[in-house]
């Protein structure tokens, strides 16, 4: 049923109950800090409001009279990975994900409804729901790496099918899009709605306390020169070391330098974050191998290797014991640095944590680097079906949610994100806004998944029992294969499409 709400209503009773939050939030004073530990900079809540006309390239261009009477607009989403929500409820990004589905559907005379497999749905996959023959859901919002899979079974538009999607345009991330094209073809975007792409992106956590303790340099103004590089962090090396029992290995009672939230990660944000790929684009922007005859990739991982998988120096042995172990040493202040997600902030221990840490972004391989790069994964892509009979509205629909996103969603968001414990420093409001700028997400990595397994590099980076060069040789047959097949796959779309 059509919601008719004024928006105008709904707009002012969302901007009472974030005025409400925001007074609620609380926190610690910084004078009530413990005593001798770094303080945190208070910085407003709410951002200041908008005295200048917003950017033109972030606001969408859609006719002021379009109108789909009442048409419904339908996508299906993973269980714990929606993109919308279902009624108000106090919280700010959540309501700010019901205003947007409000504003979409009062601006557009649409309905929308977003089920969620696995609870409205049974787990049905994307072509098998196509090839029932069913029509009600028009896209599917998909995991990247199963994202690429489908959109090689060929039943997906591309975006430049539907009329009133602007991919030059700041919200769809328009200095990407050659890194999610299949030839000239883009089948999957990375818009302002999908709010994971900002959560997973990869960040460093750096304790100020054991830092303080140390007498160690917090590198804020290498980051902001430009001069934060992996030699600078490597320096950091050994500087927190103590092993309790002497028994040669870091467990969650010693001190150590190096840990993370998901250490399986680690090998991956590093060669993104230092420009490296496993798989890349060729002139004709198809994927190519780039892993092998790559000394600059064996280099990178053996640099992760040595420094955050090194067992005298992290609680390396396995992932689960990892995470759990960087958790409580870093809020016990034992542990200097965790290589983290954006979104790890939410994590209950760190919110309640009593010391004080910022954010950095992951560095440069060196100088000479022109940007950071911060990876994310498991982002979630609106696959659009080529069975979808009015396009417009599905286009202008994905439009207005995009714009709307990335004017209100992403600064609820980040906004949020600073006002956790301990994360409200106006440098960690520089950094995380940097994490933000410089996602990185490549459709051609998406296929390292099938080649290396669910957690590519990690037994490379804690077994032992091979070199980055004699790990890779291991996979080369079968990544070629799956390179051949899916350039045969995409080689065929694009003949298709044109």
């Amino acid at each position: 049923m059509k919601r008719t709400r004024p928006i105008c209503l709904l707009l002012a009773l969302l901007m009472l109950a974030s005025a409400v939050l925001v007074s609620c939030s609380g926190g610690t004073d910084p004078d009530e800090e413990t005593t001798g530990r770094p303080s945190v900079t208070d910085v407003p809540a709410s951002a200041a409001p908008e005295t200048e006309p917003p950017d033109p390239d972030t606001v969408h261009d859609l006719p002021a009279d379009l109108d789909f009477d009442g048409a419904d607009f339908t996508m299906a989403t993973w269980s714990g990975w929606a993109l919308l929500t279902r009624d108000w409820n106090g919280e700010t990004v959540n309501d700010t994900k019901y205003e947007l589905e409000l504003y979409v559907e009062e601006l557009l005379n649409v309905n929308v409804t977003e089920y969620w497999i696995g609870r409205d749905m049974d787990n049905i996959k994307p072509l098998d729901y196509y090839l029932s023959g069913e029509t009600e859901v028009q896209i599917f919002n998909l995991l990247d790496r199963d994202a690429f899979n489908n959109m090689l079974e060929g039943i997906f538009l591309p975006y430049s099918s539907l009329r009133y999607v602007d991919l030059d345009k700041k919200y769809w991330y328009s200095d990407i899009a050659d890194r999610l094209s299949a030839g000239e073809f883009q089948f999957m975007t990375l818009g302002s709605v999908q709010l994971n792409s900002f959560r997973h992106a990869a960040c460093l956590f750096m304790n100020l306390a054991v830092a303080e303790d140390y007498q160690i340099n917090v590198p804020f103004d290498d980051v902001d020169n430009g001069t934060w590089t992996f030699d600078k962090l490597a320096a950091y090396k050994g500087v927190v070391h103590h092993d309790v029992d002497n028994d040669g290995k870091i467990s969650k009672e010693d001190s150590n330098t190096f840990g993370s939230t998901e250490a399986a990660q680690n090998a991956l944000d590093t060669l993104t974050a230092a420009d490296i790929h496993f798989i890349g684009k060729d002139e004709n922007k198809l994927p190519v191998l780039q892993a092998y005859g790559n000394e600059k990739l064996i280099d990178a991982l053996e640099y992760c290797q040595n420094l955050f998988f090194d067992p005298t120096d992290s609680p390396w042995k396995d992932e689960e014991m990892s995470k759990g172990s960087s958790y409580y040493m870093f809020v016990h202040d034992r542990e200097l640095f965790m290589t983290a997600k954006i979104g790890d902030m939410a994590n209950g221990e760190l919110r309640e944590m009593e010391s004080v840490y910022v954010v950095l972004p992951f560095p440069k391989w060196d100088e000479a680097q022109e940007n950071y790069i911060s990876r994310t994964f498991d982002t979630l892509f609106s696959m659009v079906f080529n069975t979808v009979e009015d396009t417009d509205m599905v286009g202008a629909v994905l439009e207005a949610m995009s714009a709307y996103g990335y004017q209100h969603l992403i600064p609820a968001l980040i906004e949020t994100s600073l006002q956790k414990k301990y994360n409200n420093d106006p440098r960690n409001v520089k950094n995380i806004q940097l994490c933000f700028d410089t996602r990185y997400v490549e459709m051609s990595d998406f296929m390292i998944w099938d080649i290396f397994g669910d957690t590519p590099t990690w037994r490379l980076m804690t077994d032992g029992k091979f070199t980055p060069s004699s790990w890779l040789e291991k996979y080369r047959n079968k990544a070629e294969g799956i390179l051949d097949d899916a350039l045969e796959d995409i080689t065929y779309l694009i003949k298709d499409m044109t």
